[in-house]
């Protein structure tokens, strides 16, 4: 079993691999989240749109979203880190 260091940019790394790992971390977090909304919609039945338990379970919601987003970042960086290998860059001199 080959293990992947998921920070690097490296061009030996299989970065298309690498961008679906955060693709589908950041698909499990939005799943966990949807999840969440619905419990806030029981919660709020149960004990109020003002209760601890609506607003914590939001606040848990939203960060799984955030993290969703920085996953999906983190896929597209390594997605165009993999796109641009080979190419050559041009260096502008003032």
């Amino acid at each position: 079993d080959r293990g992947f260091d998921l920070t690097s940019f490296n061009t030996s790394s299989d970065q298309q691999l690498i961008a679906r790992y955060y693709q589908q971390e950041a698909l499990r977090y939005r799943q966990q989240a949807d999840e969440l909304d619905v419990r806030v919609e029981m919660y709020e039945r149960m004990f109020g749109p003002e209760s601890d338990w609506v607003s914590g379970t939001r606040l848990l919601a939203q960060s799984y979203r955030l993290a969703a987003d920085d996953r999906e970042r983190l896929a597209n960086e390594h997605l165009d880190s993999g796109r641009n290998v080979g190419r050559s860059t041009l260096t502008v001199r003032p």
